[in-house]
């Protein structure tokens, strides 16, 4: 089993240092960096226990708080990646259990140096707790992330995958401690060789989980190499050719999607489509009866910006009129009320977005349009 935990351990400073310094830092990267970080501190700490402590009833029953947040990160991983403008601080309180064991793990553990001894009593009350606790936030939250996938339509495959091999690997771990008490209530004679066999097997999940991350980074980075090789010919080209092919797939585009695109442009600002927040490929798909696969070739192809970015764009010129009529009207104005109102889903998104856009914050840009108002009644 040792062998097991280091071969983990290594595959996750691996994964570690892959992401960290090979990935392009999102928050949603970062939270594979917390995942792969605990699950080596994991290792780590049972590695220390097996070399380290001679008591079996630790070294064999004692459970390591730190696993407590598998189920967690996923799960914040996939709402990152279907969710717009997602904020992971806003769910810091999936963390609360990660805290208690880590106080209750750390004060066990205390108390065996104290007395150098182990308080059966006292292992049995914190191994019941944890195992309970455990139980219930790996299984729901992997359950969690695999139902919200499954309802996304514009996840794309390679997080589709990951999301859904990580979660199946949380809940294996949580069905072998099903499989561990339903052993040990018919055989309990052989408690040493099933917390042996069962342990071995969770590592070697843990090790899985790893080879996972590597795996789809791996992936990444083969998928951008072809785009990057394209950019730096491309760029070594002579800047008139460049100039020329540009302009034929500019025309080539015009004449593909020219009516429809503004078929499509003219029903969104009719019908003020951007004020759905809610709103995402399928459902704009829907309302103009234009094949999806054709919008996204249009917004990419035709007009080189995402789907966001196209419904953001409305949505900040709406919020834009909505100020500038205000401040004609000399009312008060809250920007969070007129933010909804456009169609934005919250607060960080809408700032993001504004910033992103127009180049300033929308505080800057109410200051600015409130003094050029006056300097135009004062003229």
């Amino acid at each position: 089993m040792q062998y097991i935990i280091i071969i983990g351990a290594f595959q996750a400073v691996v994964a570690l240092w892959s992401l960290q310094f090979r990935e392009r830092k999102t928050s949603s990267n970062y939270l594979f960096i917390f995942l792969i970080s605990a699950i080596a501190m994991h290792l780590t700490i049972k590695f220390v226990i097996f070399t380290f402590v001679p008591d079996q009833s630790i070294r064999l029953q004692m459970n390591t708080f730190i696993s407590v947040c598998y189920g967690p990160l996923i799960y914040l991983y996939t709402l990152s990646k279907t969710r717009n403008g997602f904020s992971v601080g806003r769910k810091w309180y999936l963390f609360i259990p990660l805290f208690i064991l880590m106080i209750a793990y750390f004060t066990v553990s205390c108390v065996f140096i104290i007395l150098n001894r182990v308080d059966e009593r006292l292992l049995y009350l914190y191994n019941t707790f944890s195992l309970v606790l455990l139980f219930a936030i790996n299984l729901y939250y992997p359950l969690k992330s695999i139902l919200i996938i499954n309802k996304s339509k514009t996840l794309e495959r390679v997080e589709f995958n990951i999301i859904k091999r990580i979660s199946v690997c949380i809940l294996m771990m949580e069905c072998i401690l099903v499989l561990t008490k339903i052993a040990l209530f018919f055989y309990p004679e052989k408690i040493q060789e099933i917390n042996v066999l069962i342990r071995s097997v969770s590592y070697f999940l843990l090790l899985v989980i790893c080879l996972l991350i590597i795996k789809k980074n791996i992936s990444t980075e083969l998928r951008k190499a072809p785009e990057n090789t394209t950019k730096n010919t491309l760029e070594s080209k002579d800047i008139y050719i460049d100039t020329e092919i540009s302009s034929l797939n500019t025309m080539d585009y015009e004449v593909k999607f020219g009516e429809l695109w503004q078929k499509m442009d003219e029903i969104v600002k009719q019908q003020q489509l951007f004020r759905n927040c809610d709103l995402n490929l399928d459902e704009l798909a829907s309302q103009t009866k234009i094949n999806k696969y054709q919008i996204s070739e249009m917004l990419n192809g035709y007009k080189n910006k995402p789907f966001y970015r196209y419904i953001n764009e409305y949505r900040i010129e709406y919020f834009k009129n909505r100020v500038e009529n205000t401040i004609q009207k000399n009312e008060n104005i809250n920007f969070l009320s007129l933010a909804y109102e456009a169609g934005f889903k919250s607060k960080s998104s809408f700032n993001r977005y504004f910033k992103e856009i127009i180049g300033k914050t929308p505080s800057e840009y109410y200051k600015t349009s409130l003094k050029n108002s006056l300097k135009l009644q004062v003229d």
